[in-house]
């Protein structure tokens, strides 16, 4: 996990991440702190997230999950935790999306201390139960679930255009009857 002490905030510099950046599939930086170079060095000694690391909020809304877009770009607080994969193993974009299954989420959800504020910690984190099929398989596992994102996105827009339409022609049939234009013939 990031770093326990509380950081030296920059008011620009490099960026420190927190439970807040990590979402669904993305890092943000839209709400990011920095630290200046000095404090960035000093951090990525603790945990130097990289190109393909997994992300996993720990803290506040637990159980988001992204993947790290970026080598040295980062350096993160103990609010997130970072999973490293073996390549030869398994593909950092499989494991990011069965941790995002309801099943995962389910466990992650269980296991996170729920006080006034869940924590997920890195012992419960070790314990996440994951099917790991050959490193193929898990390739066309990821490229059916990029397909099937890809049709939801499509549907999505299909959905928003008819929508349009369908406001558009209210508003167009309540013109009408207000100018006395709906009338039977």
């Amino acid at each position: 996990d990031g770093e326990h002490k509380t950081p030296k905030r920059e008011s620009t510099g490099r960026y420190l991440l927190s439970a807040r950046n990590v979402r669904d599939g993305y890092i943000s930086t839209d709400n990011v702190d920095y630290v200046g170079e000095k404090e960035f060095a000093k951090l990525r000694r603790r945990c130097d997230p990289n190109k393909g690391d997994v992300l996993i909020s720990c803290s506040g809304s637990v159980g988001r999950i992204s993947l790290v877009d970026e080598d040295d770009q980062y350096v993160m607080v103990r609010s997130a935790a970072l999973v490293r994969v073996i390549n030869e193993f398994i593909d950092s974009k499989f494991l990011m999306y069965v941790l995002q299954s309801p099943m995962l989420q389910k466990n992650i959800e269980e296991s996170s201390k729920s006080t006034a504020q869940s924590n997920l910690f890195l012992g419960p984190i070790k314990e996440l139960g994951v099917i790991v099929p050959s490193l193929e398989e898990q390739t066309e596992i990821v490229c059916r679930v990029e397909e099937l994102f890809a049709f939801t996105d499509l549907v999505d827009q299909k959905v928003q255009a008819a929508t349009e339409r369908v406001n558009n022609l209210t508003q167009s049939m309540l013109a009408k009857a207000f100018r006395g234009e709906l009338t039977k013939d």
